[in-house]
């Protein structure tokens, strides 16, 4: 109900700027923690918890300031220490160079990546009167510097080309008694880690404490920080001493809702309700969704939210989103590993995730990877392809006139010379028909949700048309293809057919069944007649009951000219994109078969077969398993989402997000 209200002139702002401080000040104690256990909630009050939290961030914070002092002490006088020694192993290695000797120097320290960046500058600013001795710091990353020159002008002008190039100049005096020092640096140092370990110490006992309390402090702090962000949406009536909101709930939460303000009443609290009829807001959407279902409920609400009443497409994609996979994916043995890696994932779910988190979407995908497996294994039986090898579950019957194998393709025409033009043409056929009835299925969809909504117009001026133009032109040629298939083996190329439909509607050349002319003329006539009902009967309709305004009319016309449009060019897109289904059946098959060919499949000594099947493996993991897995669940997606919920899917709803107190963790 402050919807466009300012933050700070909300009701409870200052509150929320509070816990928005106390939340800061959690982070950073938990930044300074490993491992956090969020699930130990002990009883505690909300005064006790901000005291807690206030007094550990005051304490972490002054022993991590103590460690960064000790920790930045420590490394320059380590670099100190390896300056010092260099120094002297420099100057007694060059103690009998009279030339060195006679020459000032001076030490320093610089970052590794600017090593010769420094020694450029130093040749070029010194016109090359100089001697440079470097030295790599390998635990460090960093270089030693020892620059030889004369003139005190000199040393002068390369002390600033260091501290210029963000670099460090060991102290002068340190040069004299080089031992003695070399002695004190050490002492300095065992002191100084000393220190840090006994802060160390300090910091992981804090920690210890702090994880036992921490999940109660972000349970309370979680909580307050919702209330309060709920109550900033509400309006305060002065008169009336209340607050004022309004909310969505749940039909079977009404019961228990009643039941908290008969106990509120009853308590002395002043908690008051009424059901609103809202007709012209749209209501959120709600799913009731498990670990099983969520991560395909995910995947529609990434694409976009269902609208509330409208059929959820979460439910389809569970078995469509593995069917169309597994059409792309098809073999036996392939189907298997991944089957194997999935049981893998949902057997050690728990443990995987604490030990690789950058892959906890992969593992949260290991029903999808399930039910992607069995269907690539089922469609691994259809075409009889195992690995490249055909699958001679059944007996081949090639030969035989019919009396075809029970189930898929016959294993003798993976033997065949003309295999590859065979098994394409069933392959991309198939892909057309499973598109067709992909397709076919979301416009059945969209029937039933515009019966359901009572949206008439929408049913008569849209639906119906294209239902009829999509089943004249796609639906024919399916039939066609099941016909052919079927029936007759020696009649002209389907697509002739087809084309001949449309460029020259009056004359058959070859017939394939009686009366062929005729259904086609039919089909033509009412794919035509759809085309212009889409178009002109929304319009007419609207215009006709006065239910459009003059300014809007042709925006109104320019909108279903483009609806129109997109339908007329979908028939053709659409149902073209479906042949991704082949192509990258294809490409699988293929890929598949060099690596057998190029590995085990080679003829060669048994030995050398053996130590190729290293590659073997590692290639069918890296290329099939991982890019052409992900390649399929992509184009899979793509369907779902482009060809499939274009056909009813309005997915611009918004999810009911209820109050509650959980606590999200960050890595989810």
């Amino acid at each position: 109900m402050n919807h466009g209200v300012q933050l700070d002139k909300l009701f409870y702002s200052n509150e929320m700027k509070h816990y928005e401080k106390l939340e800061s000040r959690l982070s950073f104690i938990r930044s300074c923690m490993d491992e956090v256990d969020l699930e130990s909630v002990n009883e505690t009050d909300l005064q006790t918890a901000e005291a807690d939290i206030n007094n550990y961030y005051c304490r972490m914070v002054h022993l991590n300031m103590i460690n960064k002092e000790t920790s930045s002490k420590l490394e320059v006088m380590k670099e100190d220490l390896r300056m010092l020694e260099e120094t002297d192993s420099f100057v007694n290695s060059v103690s009998s160079d009279t030339h060195l000797i006679q020459l000032d120097f001076i030490t320093g320290v610089i970052d590794r990546k600017k090593k010769f960046l420094m020694k450029r500058v130093l040749h070029e600013a010194m016109r090359r009167n100089l001697v440079v001795k470097t030295r790599d710091i390998e635990d460090m990353h960093k270089v030693i510097f020892i620059v030889f020159t004369h003139g005190t002008d000199a040393i002068g002008k390369l002390k600033k080309i260091f501290v210029s190039l963000g670099g460090r100049i060991l102290d002068s005096n340190r040069y004299v008694e080089p031992k003695k020092n070399l002695l004190a640096l050490t002492s300095v140092i065992s002191q100084i880690e000393s220190v840090e370990e006994h802060n160390r110490e300090a910091m992981n006992k804090e920690i210890e404490r702090i994880n036992k309390r921490f999940a109660t402090w972000n349970y309370f702090l979680n909580k307050e920080m919702k209330i309060y962000s709920t109550m900033n949406k509400m309006t305060f009536d002065s008169g009336k001493d209340c607050l004022i909101g309004e909310c969505w709930i749940r039909k079977h939460d009404l019961y228990p809702l009643k039941c908290l303000a008969e106990k509120a009443e009853n308590s002395g609290w002043g908690f008051a309700y009424e059901s609103l009829d809202l007709k012209d807001d749209l209501p959120p959407s709600s799913f009731t969704i498990n670990k099983y279902t969520e991560v395909f409920q995910n995947l529609t609400n990434v694409y976009g939210v269902p609208r509330y009443g409208e059929i959820n497409p979460a439910l389809f994609t569970i078995f469509l989103f593995p069917m169309l996979f597994g059409v792309m994916f098809g073999d036996i043995f392939h189907g298997l590993i991944l089957m194997g890696l999935s049981i893998w994932f949902m057997k050690d779910y728990e443990n995987l995730c604490k030990k690789a988190k950058f892959m906890k979407m992969l593992f949260d995908g290991r029903y999808i990877m399930f039910l992607c497996s069995c269907t690539s294994i089922f469609f691994g039986f259809l075409y009889s392809d195992f690995a490249n090898i055909p699958f001679n579950f059944f007996d081949s019957r090639l030969g035989e006139s019919f009396n075809p194998i029970p189930f898929g393709i016959d294993p003798g025409w993976h033997h065949s010379p003309n295999s590859m033009v065979f098994i394409n043409n069933v392959k991309m056929k198939f892909s057309i028909i499973v598109g067709f009835f992909h397709m076919s299925l979301g416009i059945g969809i969209s029937i039933c949700n515009a019966l359901y909504h009572q949206n008439k117009l929408e049913l008569y001026s849209s639906i119906i048309p294209q239902t009829i133009g999509f089943t004249a032109f796609l639906g024919y040629l399916v039939f066609l293809i099941i016909y052919k298939w079927l029936v007759t083996f020696d009649h002209p190329s389907l697509i002739s057919t087809l084309v001949s439909m449309f460029t020259n509607p009056l004359k058959i050349e070859n017939e394939m069944y009686p009366g062929q002319l005729y259904v086609q003329l039919g089909l033509l006539s009412l794919l035509l007649v759809s085309i212009p009902w889409m178009f002109f009967s929304k319009p007419v309709y609207l215009i006709s009951r006065n239910k459009v305004k003059k300014d809007e009319m042709m925006d109104l016309w320019m909108e279903q000219f483009i609806h129109t449009i997109e339908f007329c060019i979908g028939l053709i897109s659409n149902s073209s994109s479906y042949l991704r289904l082949w192509a990258v059946s294809l490409a699988h098959s293929q890929l598949t078969s060099v690596i057998h060919q190029q590995t085990i499949g080679r003829e060669a000594p048994l030995i050398l077969r053996l130590v190729l099947f290293i590659p073997y493996i590692i290639f069918t993991f890296m290329l099939l398993i991982g890019l052409e897995g992900l390649g399929s669940c992509l184009h899979a997606l793509r369907l779902n989402w482009i060809e499939f919920h274009s056909k009813f899917f309005k997915g611009d709803g918004y999810l009911f997000e209820p109050l509650n107190f959980k606590v999200i963790n960050e890595d989810d």
